[in-house]
């Protein structure tokens, strides 16, 4: 509990996978990926805030590991399993379930399973942020490359700068840029439903570094990220 509301992990795992099939069920140091992601959610240092923790998935295999590892298992609709489905929509299709009765307006905290290098420690200071004061926080880290020297190209085949004031700058009068890392985001039940999306803007920033914000999606992502945790 924070703030006299339910602090709610919702943990998204969706059956289906184009860049690596199964990613959600594969090991890292002897835990699956919905078991780090519930680890991440209940073991912080000096106690979690979280009530509960969901999975919400189209697969059996996935809602019985969550099962195993604790969670409160959704099987999601067909349109929310979809390829077409935003994770907007997949959180909707949970906290509007006939079935979920809720009262208040709890804490949601997101955390993706395809984030293998987040800790409950990370968790726990992402949430900090909230305890301080902040109606969101979101987890990002810094880009490869900097946004700024991004190009557009027309019909013709010609260049336009995103961004024309960096090509009239050097890089260190640049502001610093940040990209979202998909680890950890935390917000309102309420601004969520208001804004029909996961609140980001004006959100407090939790930054990670990139080794940390590993994401899987591809067979090399996943070979990174073992690399990284079994060593």
């Amino acid at each position: 509990m924070f703030d006299n509301n339910l602090v709610i992990a919702f943990i998204p795992a969706r059956g289906g996978s184009k860049g690596l099939p199964g990613k959600n069920l594969m090991t890292i140091a002897g835990k699956n990926m919905i078991e780090r992601a519930a680890t991440s959610a209940t073991d912080w240092p000096g106690g979690s805030k979280v009530d509960v923790c969901v999975v919400s998935s189209d697969d059996e295999a996935i809602l019985a590991a969550a099962k195993a590892a604790g969670c409160v298992t959704h099987e999601r609709s067909a349109f929310a399993a979809s390829d077409e489905a935003t994770a907007a929509d997949v959180i909707r299709d949970y906290f509007q379930s006939p079935e979920v009765m809720l009262e208040g307006d709890p804490w949601i905290v997101y955390l993706q399973p395809t984030s293998p290098a987040r800790t409950g420690a990370h968790v726990a200071a992402a949430f900090g942020l909230i305890e301080s004061g902040a109606r969101a926080a979101v987890s990002v880290t810094t880009p490869e490359k900097s946004p700024y020297w991004t190009l557009n190209v027309n019909e013709q085949g010609e260049l336009t700068p995103l961004f024309p004031q960096a090509f009239e700058s050097n890089r260190q009068s640049l502001a610093a840029a940040y990209i979202p890392n998909g680890a950890v985001y935390i917000f309102k039940l309420s601004d969520f439903l208001a804004a029909g999306a996961v609140p980001v803007q004006n959100a407090a920033a939790f930054i990670m570094s990139r080794e940390e914000s590993v994401d899987i999606d591809t067979q090399e992502d996943f070979d990174k990220a073992k690399a990284l945790l079994e060593r």
